[in-house]
C-alpha cells in the first residue's frame, strides 16, 4: 500500500493550480485537476507514451486511470489534512524536505535552461576535442564458432577445443574459410555467411575476444580463442585505421557534450555564489569527517 501512496504521491506533484480559463477535469475539495496538466503527464511520461504507441486505442482508459489516481490521492490528502497531520513535526519535516527539492529543481532548471549553443561554440568545441570523435580502429573478420555450454565439464571443454584446433588444421593446409564455417560453425548468425561478422571496432566486444582479433595480420588465422560462447577460429581479412569524423557526423554529439560541459560549468558558478551568499555551517565532529572521507 505504501508503494501505491508513493507512486501516486509523485504523479501528482506535476499537478499545480491553473487559470481558470483551462478545461477542468477533476476537483477534490482544494485540488484541481486541468486538462493541461493531464496531457502533460501523458507526454512526459515514458511507459504512458510506450504503451500509446503500441496500442493508441487504451488512450481512453489510460486517461481514466490517471483521473482515478489523482483522485485517490487528493481524498487521501484532505483527510490528512483534516486529520491535522500537517502539525505532526515527522510530516513537517518531510513535506519540508519535498519542498526543498522541488525548489531546488526548479531553481536549477530555470538557470540551466537559460544557456545557449552557438554554431560558432560546437565548431570550436569539436575543434579542441577532436580525439573524442574518432571512429576506433576495427578489423574486417570471419570466424568458426565451436559452442560450449556454460558450466560445462572439462571433458565437454577438451571435446571442444580438439575440434577447433581440428578445424584451423584444415584451415592452415589450405582449406577455405567460407566452406569450413558453413559447415563446423554453431554461429547460426554468421554460418550461412561463411562466418562472416563484418567490422568490428574496439570496445564493441568482450575484452578477451578482442584482445586476441586485433594481434592479427591480415589473412591470419587465430588459434582457438575461448570466450563465454565457446572458441573461435578467427581470420582478419583487413585493417582499418582509426579516422577522425567529420562534424558533420558527429555535430550532435558535440552539441550534447557541450551542453553537458556547461551545465556543469553553470552548476560550479552558481554553488559558490549560493554558498558565498548563505554561508552554509557543517557541525559535525572533525574527527568523524577525517573518518568518512
Amino acid at each position: 500500500m505504501k508503494r501505491i501512496l508513493l507512486s501516486v504521491i509523485a504523479i501528482c506533484f506535476f499537478f499545480s493550480t491553473q487559470a481558470l480559463a483551462e478545461k477542468l477535469i477533476a476537483e477534490v475539495g482544494p485540488y484541481k485537476l486541468f486538462d493541461t496538466e493531464l496531457q502533460k503527464i501523458m507526454e512526459d511520461d515514458p511507459q504512458i507514451k510506450q504503451i500509446l504507441q503500441a496500442k493508441p486505442e487504451l488512450k481512453t482508459q489510460v486517461l481514466q486511470s490517471l483521473i482515478e489516481r489523482w483522485m485517490n490521492i487528493s481524498l487521501f490528502a484532505l483527510a490528512g489534512k483534516e486529520a491535522k497531520l500537517t502539525d505532526d513535526p515527522e510530516v513537517k519535516k518531510k513535506l519540508m524536505e519535498s519542498e526543498k527539492m522541488i525548489l531546488a529543481e526548479e531553481y536549477l532548471q530555470k538557470n540551466i535552461s537559460k544557456i545557449n549553443i552557438s554554431e560558432e561554440e560546437i565548431k570550436d568545441y569539436y575543434e579542441k576535442n577532436k580525439a573524442q570523435y574518432k571512429e576506433p580502429e576495427g578489423v574486417k573478420l570471419r570466424h568458426i564458432l565451436i559452442y560450449v555450454p556454460k558450466n560445462a565439464d572439462k571433458k565437454t571443454e577438451e571435446k571442444a577445443l580438439n575440434r577447433a584446433k581440428q578445424i584451423r588444421a584444415q584451415l592452415l593446409k589450405g582449406a577455405k574459410f567460407e566452406e569450413l564455417a558453413k559447415i563446423h560453425s554453431d554461429d547460426t548468425a554468421s554460418r550461412d555467411k561463411g562466418g562472416d561478422l563484418g567490422i568490428l571496432r574496439e570496445g564493441e566486444t568482450i575484452p578477451e575476444f578482442e584482445k586476441s582479433v586485433f594481434k592479427l595480420k591480415p589473412g591470419e588465422i587465430s588459434e582457438p580463442i575461448h570466450s563465454p560462447y565457446g572458441y573461435h577460429i578467427v581470420k582478419v581479412e583487413k585493417k582499418i585505421p582509426s579516422q577522425e569524423l567529420p562534424l558533420e557526423k558527429v555535430k550532435d554529439r558535440v552539441r550534447e557534450d557541450l551542453m553537458k560541459e556547461k551545465e556543469r560549468e553553470a552548476f560550479q558558478k552558481l554553488l559558490q555564489e549560493l554558498v558565498k551568499k548563505y554561508g552554509p555551517k557543517v557541525y559535525l565532529e572533525k574527527e568523524n569527517r577525517g573518518a568518512s572521507k
